[in-house]
């Protein structure tokens, strides 16, 4: 059985980049039955933002993409998050064994030092790299260190050899170790594993198949491998996906990269246009399309995915959230209307006979107000032409008495039988002096939703 992890930092909200790290993830163990995992990595305790944890599984869940292991749910593999793995005292274990394997090694070299070498191999033409410098330090010369008041790190012994994988997008993929940036820190000076060392750890306790995760994590993959490899331990299928840009080609603005999914429900947008915008980005030929995360899953297929670089557009994104909306009844739209809604006394009917009129006219939730200001509060700003007066004083005499979804056609046939006006000239002043805008809502349901009492108010202040 497929099994894939999720596996963000609780250090702020998650954002477009890692929400399409997330849903792939979630689409393929949908798609093949497999289960889909999500654990929190928060051995960084100076970076973990109070209540994050909290907040990403909820916009997670919003988006539709809910754990069938984790910090949550539980699961056979249980804990499924770093500080609680550390507790369990198997990372201490696993780097005693490199240890006495000689894979580590400690380092001393300070922050300083690292940034003179590589401006030095900067100004030479050479890529930047740390130089394995205390790969071979002596016990005199480590006591030497320690005496300054220095503490080491661990780094790892990369071998010298070619790394290789089968990659489920980007097909073979090799490194040679001498290109990875030399030997890479693997355990903090407090202890801590890092990233590189603690995911090869968890992946294995977690019993994870296959991680799908960004094209800019393939050079990481390699060192992880070289890890997998002295640990011991069978190396999961990899599957990095190609970049996602911003529309001019250039990497993910910050202004897109760093756009939380909480910002963009605040905003009025639907977890079905976000995820299904970000799934068609990875479906090569398939157009866009808003819609449940469970026919996303459907017509997921990893084997399909180009290796293209892909291109977000908040913009369509805009116009699926609109399409989509258009297809909502009031009962599927209901649950999502919290906090866009205003407050009102209307009755549920009256509601849904709100949300029919407008919701064609509206892009985002967040639009709401303003067309429930029109309704009921407040007029737009444009005014009758001194020519069409006339013409509103002879609607107001043969507006009806009780209002009903018939009664605009009532009333503007009336009209154009008196006053032979048609088209445009017969209902563009009715529209102006009811709503204020020459634009707006099908006038029939909206003089239904109004009532009598608004529209002859409103008539008459057009005057």
């Amino acid at each position: 059985m497929t099994r894939v992890r999720f596996a963000p930092s609780p250090t702020g909200k998650i954002h477009i980049g890692n929400t399409r790290t997330a849903l792939l993830n979630y689409l393929h163990a949908k798609k093949t039955g497999g289960t889909f995992i999500l654990r929190i990595e928060d051995t960084d305790s100076q970076r973990n933002v109070e209540g994050s944890e909290a907040r990403l599984i909820e916009d997670l869940k919003w988006l539709g993409i809910v754990e069938d292991e984790g910090t949550v749910a539980g699961g056979d593999y249980a804990p499924y998050r770093d500080s609680e793995i550390i507790a369990t005292g198997i990372y201490e274990e696993v780097i005693a064994d490199l240890k006495a394997k000689d894979h580590l090694y400690e380092c001393f070299v300070s922050q300083e030092e690292l940034d003179i070498m590589r401006k030095i191999q900067t100004s030479q033409g050479k890529a930047p790299k740390y130089d394995n410098r205390h790969r071979n330090l002596s016990e005199e010369e480590k006591a030497a260190f320690i005496a300054e008041g220095r503490t080491p790190v661990l780094r790892f012994k990369m071998p010298e050899k070619e790394i290789s994988w089968n990659d489920l997008v980007r097909g073979e993929v090799k490194f040679h170790t001498s290109n990875l940036g030399g030997d890479p820190v693997v355990v903090r000076s407090n202890g801590i594993p890092v990233f590189a060392l603690a995911n090869a750890i968890n992946d294995e306790l977690h019993k994870v198949s296959l991680v799908i995760r960004g094209e800019d994590h393939t050079a990481n993959t390699a060192q992880q491998i070289a890890i997998y490899e002295a640990l011991g331990y069978d190396i999961p299928q990899m599957a990095h996906t190609p970049m996602l840009l911003d529309t001019d080609g250039s990497k993910l603005s910050k202004r897109l990269g760093s756009l939380g999914i909480r910002d963009l429900k605040a905003e009025g947008y639907l977890p079905q246009a976000i995820t299904g915008l970000l799934a068609s980005l990875s479906m090569g030929s398939e157009a866009p399309v808003a819609a449940e995360i469970e026919e996303l899953a459907a017509k997921f297929d990893l084997a399909k995915m180009g290796r293209n670089s892909a291109k977000f557009d908040i913009e369509q994104v805009k116009r699926l959230n609109a399409q989509f909306i258009q297809t909502l009844s009031y009962e599927q739209i209901k649950p999502y209307l919290d906090g866009f809604m205003p407050e009102t006394d209307m009755s549920e009917e009256k509601i849904a006979l709100f949300w029919e009129a407008i919701k064609k006219n509206i892009t985002l939730l967040s639009d709401l107000k303003a067309e429930f200001d029109l309704c009921f509060n407040k007029k737009g700003d444009e005014v009758v032409a001194e020519e069409d007066k006339e013409f509103i004083k002879q609607a107001l005499e043969v507006l009806p008495e009780s209002f009903d979804e018939t009664t605009w056609k009532t009333l503007t046939s009336t009209l154009k039988e008196q006053t032979d006006r048609k088209g445009k000239q017969l209902f563009m002043p009715l529209r102006v002096a009811i709503t204020g805008f020459a634009h707006g809502p099908e006038m029939g349901p909206l003089l239904n939703l109004m009532g009598r009492e608004i529209v002859k108010a409103r008539l008459e202040q057009s005057l």
